[in-house]
This record gives structure tokens, C-alpha cells and sequence, in this order.
């Protein structure tokens, strides 16, 4: 898959994620975050839009909620390393 010519559109036509987003990039951020930061009191779509969104434009509710589904996560569960661990058996 190549991930410089997808873009991520709702059913109105409006882009969720920048153009060209690397979903297996932003996979690796999200891994490497929670291999050290394991006691985590928030949610895995806080995480998405601090830490990868950030200053793109897409940092919002949508895009970050979208971007979890796309990593295999509910962007409202708490964002621990066991419940990152536990999407990737399924």
C-alpha cells in the first residue's frame, strides 16, 4: 500500500487526515510512545491528536477518533500499553 496517494475522506467529501497521512508511520509513533509511557490517564484519541495531529490542522475530534480506528484502537478507551498489546492478537 502506498500511502503517499491515499486520502482520507468522510461521506461529505471533506478530508479527515492531511493528504498523504502514513498510517505505518504514525503506528510506530503511537508503539514507541506507550513502550515508555505505560501508565497513561487519558484516551487513545487524546494521545493520537497531541502527539501525531499536532499542528496539522487535523488535530480535532474526527481526525484523531479516525486515525485510532485506522491503528485498530477506540479512540474513547484509556490508552495503556496492555490495551495497544491486546489490538494487535485480535
Amino acid at each position: 500500500m502506498m500511502n503517499q496517494e491515499i486520502e482520507y475522506l468522510d461521506s461529505a467529501g471533506y478530508r479527515i487526515l492531511p493528504y498523504g497521512f502514513d498510517v505505518k508511520k504514525a503506528e510506530r509513533i503511537m508503539d514507541n510512545f506507550l513502550c515508555y509511557h505505560r501508565r497513561l490517564h487519558t484516551t487513545f484519541a487524546e494521545v493520537a491528536s497531541f502527539l501525531i495531529l499536532r499542528g496539522t490542522g487535523y488535530d480535532g475530534g474526527t481526525s484523531s477518533h479516525y486515525l485510532c480506528f485506522l491503528l485498530g484502537v477506540d479512540g474513547t478507551e484509556m490508552c495503556t500499553y496492555k490495551n495497544w498489546q491486546s489490538r494487535k492478537k485480535e
